[in-house]
């Protein structure tokens, strides 16, 4: 139970910092968060909401990471856009930087 509690943590401190530091390493370490919490869940998994073939299906627990890596990516891409309009801004109005 100590490695699921760790991977969970691992998991929600990612995605914090994704969203604090926006940027590619950031969502590389939520998503490698999500798949180590895929891969240590079972005891704490759920309801099986789709049975994908008899040994393996989608639980409840496994929810958990497409938002999380989704809210990763979606802020590095709030990121990206951002750092683009100011250069193009900056551009706009002569200035360098």
């Amino acid at each position: 139970m100590l490695v699921i509690g760790v991977v969970l943590a691992a998991l929600l401190v990612a995605t914090g910092v994704a969203l604090l530091r926006p940027g590619p390493l950031a969502v590389v370490a939520v998503v490698a968060a999500g798949v180590a919490w895929w891969l240590v869940n079972g005891p704490v998994e759920g309801a099986v909401l789709h049975v994908v073939t008899p040994t393996h299906g989608l639980t409840v627990a496994d929810l958990l990471v497409p938002p999380l890596v989704g809210l990763a990516v979606l802020a590095a891409v709030r990121r990206r856009r951002a750092a683009s309009h100011a250069r193009a801004a900056r551009t706009a109005t002569g200035r360098r930087g």
